[in-house]
């Protein structure tokens, strides 16, 4: 279930980033912006688990149980382990993709600090910690410490303080927090990595804003802002001072302020995450499931229609679903006992999920036993069919309390040893 979760939650960010980010990104409404990138990352998550109900019916949950059956596990003695399927390749080169990142992130930031752990340390009038380094260093801000040179303190702490303390301030490590958990994530996902450069760019034009809001002469800062800029982040939770968006950033503090009536464009994310769910949700058309099944349906190919009171009415769902005698452990038992893995289907190393479908007379008599879902090998569906007509009748299902006939799902799996 990971690898379908992994893949719509990868979709749903990019179809947010390429709807929202151009819309948004050449305005001044730097906190409206770090709002909606970290409002897309969290949506990616979530719109795949969110389970959309069409319809409803008071007999969802018996649908439910009666589809969602424990899987009987029949295994094979096979003399050699199963190849690898493509989904597991898959899902083995992602879960080494995010050990490998989760990894770096996790031995950089521990090695950073045992780093910092040997420097002088200060606190400033704010409570943060100034971190002060023996060697050159571009300054950055990690959490609630200030990282910087001597050399930094001594000449340039005004600019450098009042930068970082923004950061601080502003609480953007949370923000880089969830990202980089994001990217933990999606590691494979070129959308994730684009909304994390618009993010910490956002970062800088959101402080670049409030220091000079509070009197710093704009020329004299962004001076220094270009003479800084040098050193790459050293780990994913820094905000430092470097080159990678400093065109950007001055061409930001000299734009004019955008029109407030543009902040509607963020609107737009409604119709955008809208179709997100409608796309990527889990649905489950519970209308659809919970009618009526009648073979004299017009949908039904005509030279099978005899007459509408000769046809029985099949029900999906009923007040009360059929039951093996005994129970479903009792049924579960049953069928483990009695399915045969074919000695063909073992020395082939055919394996495979059936789902048998049939229907649950009013009399508690199993017919019209099919496949729903084949294991791909005929085979093993004929000894998974031949198991399920051999079952004993069962207690019936009813509706107002009546017998019904009943149609029933049951799982079946073979799986060599």
């Amino acid at each position: 279930m990971i690898l379908p979760y992994i893949i719509k939650s990868s979709l749903t960010l990019a179809m947010l980033y390429l709807c929202i980010m151009p819309l948004l990104e050449k305005e001044t409404f730097h906190r409206l912006n770090r709002i909606m990138i970290l409002g897309c990352l969290v949506l990616s998550f979530v719109v795949p688990l969110v389970h959309i109900t069409q319809g409803t019916n008071p007999t969802v949950d018996m649908v439910r149980q009666a589809v969602q059956l424990p899987e009987v596990l029949i295994s094979g003695n096979a003399s050699q382990q199963p190849v690898w399927s493509f989904t597991d390749v898959i899902i083995c080169i992602y879960t080494l993709g995010v050990v490998a990142i989760f990894s770096t992130t996790l031995v950089q930031t521990v090695g950073l600090m045992l780093r910092l752990r040997q420097c002088e340390r200060i606190t400033d009038n704010s409570g943060n910690t100034i971190v002060l380094t023996d060697y050159a260093t571009s300054p950055f801000c990690l959490f609630r410490y200030i990282v910087m040179s001597h050399d930094d303190y001594a000449h340039n702490r005004g600019f450098i303080l009042t930068h970082e303390q923004e950061h601080i301030r502003l609480r953007h490590y949370i923000d880089l927090v969830v990202l980089q958990a994001a990217t933990i994530a999606q590691w494979f996902n070129p959308f994730v990595w684009l909304m994390g450069k618009s993010l910490k760019a956002i970062h800088e034009f959101e402080v670049d804003e409030a220091v000079l809001n509070k009197g710093i002469n704009a020329t004299q800062y962004q001076q220094f802002l270009v003479i800084k800029a040098v050193g790459n982040r050293l780990q994913p939770f820094a905000n430092n001072l470097n080159k990678e968006s400093l065109k950007r950033r001055i061409i930001m503090m000299n734009q004019k302020k955008s029109n407030r009536w543009m902040m509607l464009k963020a609107l737009f994310v409604i119709p955008v995450a809208t179709l997100a769910v409608s796309v990527f949700a889990n649905a489950t058309d519970v209308s659809t499931m919970a009618k009526e099944i009648n073979p004299t349906s017009t949908a039904m190919p005509t030279a099978n229609i005899q007459s509408k009171e000769s046809a029985p009415k099949v029900f999906v769902a009923v007040e009360e679903m059929p039951k093996f005698k005994g129970g479903d452990r009792a049924m579960l038992e049953y069928l483990m006992m009695n399915v045969k893995y074919p000695e063909s289907a073992v020395k082939a190393k055919q394996q495979g999920n059936a789902i048998v479908g049939f229907v649950v007379g009013k009399d508690g008599t199993v017919s019209d036993v099919h496949i729903v879902k084949s294991t791909g090998y005929d085979v093993l569906d004929n000894e998974a069919m031949r198991v399920v007509k051999s079952m004993p009748a069962w207690e019936p299902g009813k509706q107002k309390g009546k017998p019904v006939n009943v149609k029933y799902n049951v799982p079946i799996r073979f799986k060599q040893k």
